[in-house]
């Protein structure tokens, strides 16, 4: 169905409004809606693609999911709903900062969060990023990927009618309070992975057969990565539980409380984690310095005994007459490797010597 003018113009304003983006391509765009009908044949000759954007309606409460969300999305977006270019920006843009703007004029809650998930196949932790506008009768949720929480409870709504007013409950604020209950009850499961970890750092690391340097510095990785998402999280739920009753008849404050809760339990949880980290950390440091210096100090010992023959071998390698040498003829009062047997008691002399010492000073 062709757009209006008003609508095309209002798309317009969002794409002029992104400094990367080249103008040439836009005007384009716009020339071939305004009087060209090749392009709009042509577009309907193009396989059907799935929709990205879905919606369910309870009561007078609407939810609008956007999947992996582009400029395409955006744009139908803006065309529906009062926001922002600036907030819908932040959607699709990588990297943001978590966020919570409300936006006066418009009448709507603005919140952008990120949560942790654990890659299962190399144990890394990834950031998701998920956008959410909040207003009286309706929730807008933009979020990357199909089998995430968001997308598990959109279906759960789309099959089942008593779960969908389980999780509505005749406000779009208690809509938003159920997905981000359930994004932060999963934090339980990777903090308890995290725990494990440290535990099985924890043998590795006062085991001095086996390095666990690698070990502990990506357990630190994993620590510092939920500390960059949870750190902001406490603070946007401490902010969202003034704003979020402005949206709703019941008030939420407490159930806001709760996640706010454990939110701060996971944090501690990480604290203690880290602090037991760099304690692991610092052990090996000293365990792996302590059997450094016992191997230079055995090593030391051997080089030390050996200094009287390499200097006794020294003298004897000079262009000088030494007694028992070549030029002034073996010594045979002890038979015919008399000279052997001297150089072997010389050099063993003071070495038996400095053991002495070594063993009255304590070093060994």
């Amino acid at each position: 169905m062709p757009k209006s003018l008003k609508e095309t113009l209002k798309e317009l304003q969002i794409l002029l409004g992104k400094p990367q983006r080249k103008l040439a391509g836009v005007f384009k765009y716009y020339l071939n809606f305004l009087g060209s009908t090749e392009g709009v044949e042509k577009k309907e000759n193009h396989p059907p693609k799935i929709e990205k954007i879905q919606s369910i309606r309870h009561g007078k409460i609407n939810w609008v999911d956007v999947k992996d969300p582009t400029r395409r999305e955006i744009s139908e977006l803006a065309q529906q709903y009062p926001f922002h270019p600036l907030h819908l920006e932040d959607c699709i843009s990588k990297g943001q900062f978590p966020k919570i703007e409300q936006n006066d004029e418009d009448k709507y809650l603005f919140l952008l969060l990120r949560f942790p998930t654990y890659n299962t196949k190399d144990g890394t932790i990834t950031m998701s990023q998920i956008s959410f506008f909040l207003g009286n009768n309706y929730l807008v949720t933009l979020h990357e990927g199909t089998h995430d929480t968001v997308s598990e409870i959109f279906n759960a709504c789309k099959e089942n009618p008593d779960q969908r007013k389980v999780y509505i409950n005749g406000s779009s604020s208690h809509l938003l309070y159920t997905i981000i209950e359930q994004l932060t009850d999963n934090l339980a499961p990777l903090l308890q992975k995290i725990l494990t970890e440290v535990d099985e750092v924890e043998d590795i690391v006062f085991d001095d057969k086996v390095s666990g340097v690698y070990m502990v510095g990506q357990l630190r990785r994993k620590i510092i990565s939920l500390r960059r998402v949870i750190g902001p999280l406490r603070a946007l739920l401490a902010d969202m539980e003034e704003r979020i009753n402005k949206f709703t008849r019941k008030n939420l404050t407490v159930y806001f409380v709760d996640v706010a809760h454990r939110v701060d339990k996971a944090w501690e949880t990480l604290e203690e984690a880290r602090e037991t980290v760099d304690i692991y950390k610092d052990a090996d440091f000293i365990i792996s310095t302590e059997k450094t210096n016992r191997i230079l100090a055995v090593l030391t010992i051997i080089f030390t005994l050996s200094i009287p023959a390499t200097v006794i071998g020294t003298f004897y390698g000079m262009n000088v007459v030494l007694p028992g040498g070549l030029e002034a003829g073996s010594l045979n009062f002890w038979g015919k490797y008399t000279t052997l047997i001297l150089i072997i008691i010389v050099a063993a002399v003071p070495a038996l010597l400095m053991v002495w010492f070594f063993r009255k000073k304590g070093w060994f």
